[in-house]
């Protein structure tokens, strides 16, 4: 299992860093011997740790709102029964492709939200006041700033510089925020490049714009859906890099976008009689999980259940012939299902989320019961669902429980012998301690994925606890050497310096020629990994 803090819903069938294609469990931290089973989550297709490409991924079509134009719809992404995502370009918003997609009425459906009662109040009275008259308290208005005073700079190249030498360093050769157009375009290029704190230099760089960038906080500003897609993407960069604390601090100012100013009717001037919130769903969903990266379980799970509970009161409104948020505008029939599907898929994303609190919590009694509604829904990934259900069942020690669960889902997919059913399989054998046995199952799985990273982690870790020390290494440098951009991620690093230590007391000099292959193949790294490096 990869060494991360928070558990992220996507381990139950891979990650982006686990070859994000197969139900696959990574178990193999080797520095964590008695928790192999302990860091398995299931599959949110829209939120993967975040995946902060995913941002990227869609725009509305053609909004009414031409500041609406940046990234504004963020989807689960198109997912098959067995929990496969298509890849980082996702087709629809939340996950499914509306019956017709009329501007009005998609924006209308995507940016409906229930404000509280103290900034509904504040709404009316910014509607119904002489424009220009109305001035709301301080304390209700959302005001932002980046807090960073300097620019994010290259630790793999400061990395480089203090193990190898500023000759090595100068070879170095990474994108920049000067190197891109200053705008949305340029920002995507730097996520997808993988350079993440350029991409948050940048973010810094086009907040000021709106002025809110660094020493603007508690300054009064407008938002726009341009502006908080940005903020999304910058909170998102923090969090893809572990800048937890940052990531809190500048987050706290937006509490849980329920703020005036962040609805459309605060701007009459501005969005013509344009309702609901400006924030996406997805900044929403990631500011209640935000706590939880940081430490903090208790905290997400109960903003979780706030928000499960007005999406469920939302939904309820749909079913009762009304606008989502209660009022008794006039819904097409069709545009009334379309709305209750894109609800109903948000409350799964919550759901998932949810589950990924409970664990974190080792709540696995929540977490089950959730698992076990999930995979009751219709049109659910029964198969997957009850692959995550067997591997929780296997974290309590429940072996009996884990493979029941394990054959109905192979049975689900008419007894066919799928990565997912060999991982499955080879996990009950780790479970009990039959690790050639383990083995066996992982190395099938990886002849039908030979590039699949978490597969060849789990191999390894097999054959260490098998007592084939350079078998396990051996295994780990292949996977450099065959894919490296693949497979230079943070577990399989993790894991390889751990066996480099184990093997001998010159692991130093491995380590270093890890390093010069992430200064050539990665414009980023986690600063955990640089210090396991030269540390």
């Amino acid at each position: 299992m990869s060494q991360q803090s928070v558990p992220s819903l996507s381990k139950y069938f891979g990650t982006p860093e686990t070859t994000n294609k197969t139900g696959n469990q990574d178990f193999s931290n080797v520095e964590e011997t008695t928790e192999k089973l302990n860091s398995f989550h299931i599959k949110d297709n829209s939120k993967i740790e975040p995946v902060v490409c995913r941002i990227f991924s869609e725009t509305s079509n053609e909004p009414k709102d031409p500041t609406a134009a940046f990234f504004d719809l963020i989807g689960n992404g198109s997912s098959t029964d067995s929990g496969i995502s298509s890849n980082l370009g996702i087709s629809s918003e939340d996950g499914f492709t509306p019956r017709i997609s009329v501007d009005s009425e998609a924006d209308r459906r995507r940016d409906a939200w229930i404000p509280s009662e103290r900034t509904r109040q504040c709404l009316i009275t910014c509607a119904t006041s002489p424009l220009g008259t109305y001035f709301p308290d301080r304390e209700l208005l959302t005001m932002p700033g980046v807090l960073v005073e300097e620019e994010f700079t290259d630790n793999i190249e400061e990395a480089v510089t203090v193990c190898l030498g500023e000759a090595e360093a100068c070879q170095r050769k990474a994108l920049t925020a000067a190197d891109v157009t200053q705008d949305e375009r340029g920002l995507r290029e730097l996520v997808q490049a993988g350079a993440y704190r350029a991409a948050l230099n940048l973010t810094a760089r086009l907040l000021t714009i709106y002025g809110q960038g660094r020493g603007r906080t508690g300054h009064p500003t407008k938002h726009s859906p341009h502006s908080l897609q940005l903020w999304f993407t910058r909170i998102s960069l923090l969090v893809k890099t572990k800048s937890t604390t940052l990531a809190q601090a500048e987050a706290e100012p937006f509490d849980q976008l329920d703020k005036p100013d962040l609805f459309y009717e605060f701007y009459p001037e501005m969005y013509k009689g344009r309702r609901g919130s400006i924030a996406s769903f997805s900044f929403r969903l990631l500011l209640a999980e935000l706590p939880m990266h940081c430490g903090k379980p208790k905290e997400s799970l109960t903003k979780l259940f706030n928000i499960l509970s007005t999406v469920r009161k939302m939904l309820l409104n749909l079913k009762n012939g009304l606008c989502e948020d209660g009022s008794p505008t006039e819904i097409k029939s069709s545009d009334r299902n379309d709305s209750i599907r894109l609800w109903t898929g948000r409350e799964t994303r919550i759901l998932h989320s949810i589950v990924n609190c409970s664990l974190l919590l080792k709540d696995y009694i929540l977490a089950m019961d959730i698992l076990g509604q999930l995979a009751q829904r219709e049109g659910a990934p029964r198969s997957a669902l009850l692959s995550a259900l067997g591997r929780l069942h296997l974290q309590v020690g429940d072996i009996n429980g884990a493979e029941a669960c394990f054959n109905e889902a192979r049975e689900l997919k008419g007894g066919e012998e799928t990565i997912r059913d060999l991982v499955d399989r080879g996990l009950v054998a780790v479970a009990q301690n039959s690790f050639n046995e383990a083995y066996t199952f992982f190395q099938k799985a990886s002849l039908l994925e030979p590039n699949n990273v978490m597969i060849l982690n789990n191999m390894a870790v097999c054959l260490l606890y098998g007592g084939h020390l350079k078998e396990a290494i051996g295994v780990l440098e292949a996977a450099i050497a065959q894919s490296p951009v693949q497979a230079l991620q943070e577990s399989l690093l993790l894991n390889l310096c751990t066996l480099y230590d184990m093997e001998s007391s010159k692991g130093r000099l491995k380590k270093f020629a890890l390093l010069r292959q992430i200064s050539k193949y990665q414009a980023d790294a986690p600063t955990q990994i640089l210090e396991k490096l030269y540390g």
